[in-house]
């Protein structure tokens, strides 16, 4: 077992600073509820908070997964069907939907009773 590991299997489990500050800290900077031997280590956390690296890489990325010189997917819509989508986007939605979801959002989650 590498020592990472060891230190969050350690001050997760340790009773006497449970639930102190230290402990809530802890949790936070290693994703809270996540077992850092199970998922993410220690470091990929701390890389994770800038997503910039990734937007740079993107064109890398691309083509590592599609191939060289691969270009995106391009939808050609008429006019007709053009100015169809905008209308749909722009209509208001209906307003029976609208209110089946919020009473479906107000209600509590099933293994939350």
């Amino acid at each position: 077992m590498d020592f990472p590991v060891f230190l969050n299997k350690w001050v997760i489990g340790f009773k006497l600073i449970r639930y102190t500050p230290f402990w809530f800290w802890f949790r936070l900077i290693n994703h809270s509820n996540w077992r850092m031997d199970d998922h993410q280590r220690y470091w990929d956390f701390w890389m994770s908070i800038n997503r910039g690296y990734d937007d740079m890489q993107y064109q890398w990325e691309f083509e590592k997964v599609w191939g060289k010189n691969a270009q995106p997917e391009t939808i050609i819509l008429s006019q007709e069907n053009y100015d169809a989508l905008v209308e749909r986007l722009n209509e208001p939605p209906d307003p029976k939907v609208v209110e089946r979801l919020t009473e479906i959002l107000r209600k509590s989650a099933p293994w939350d009773t």
